[in-house]
């Protein structure tokens, strides 16, 4: 009964943490917490279970860091390559106004990995710089990655799937021995 309590107030006191942790801070702790207590259990069975609290915990928060901070780097190379692409409501006035193709600026708009949250003073404000409502539209539908900054922490969300729907349509056509309209 007492390894079992001491288990599940490990796992309540591992699943806890400090929101301003990374993801390697995260991953030592829980790592430590989740080691020390297995090996505990696993020193306990052979008698020592104090040195197998501390080599439990000493490879379990080593093994926890380094997965956490496999974490951090791939959010830092999602965050660069969101940074790489992001066009801004400037960007977009610019190209209007010397006159590139709403083609080429749409192309962009959507290759773009942010997304445009756009307001009515923005949309007021495009179209009196020249820029197309096609171009305006193809800003307001495009879903692309949110960034959200908290604290010092850059969060990075993929943008929705796409939305489901079932159509039915009508067509006309030719066929050998009859016509269908």
């Amino acid at each position: 009964m007492k390894t079992t309590t001491l288990l599940i107030g490990g796992l309540l006191l591992a699943s806890c943490g400090c929101s301003t942790m990374n993801n390697t801070e995260r991953g030592a702790v829980t790592g430590g917490v989740l080691g020390g207590l297995a090996g505990t259990v696993i020193g306990g069975m052979s008698g020592h279970p104090g040195a197998g609290a501390a080599i439990g915990a000493g490879s379990g928060a080593l093994l926890g860091g380094l997965v956490g901070n496999e974490e951090d780097r791939h959010d830092r190379r999602v965050a660069a390559q969101v940074a790489r692409t992001a066009l801004s409501v400037n960007d977009v006035v610019q190209m209007s106004q010397r006159r590139v193709g709403d083609d080429l600026i749409v192309n962009q708009i959507y290759n773009s990995s942010i997304a445009f949250n756009l307001s009515s003073q923005d949309v007021i404000y495009l179209r009196e710089q020249g820029v197309s409502e096609r171009v305006i539209s193809a800003m307001q539908a495009h879903r692309g990655y949110r960034v959200v900054r908290q604290s010092g922490v850059v969060y990075v969300d993929p943008p929705p799937p796409p939305p489901f729907s079932v159509g039915v349509g009508f067509g006309y056509g030719y066929y050998p021995h009859r016509h269908c309209w």
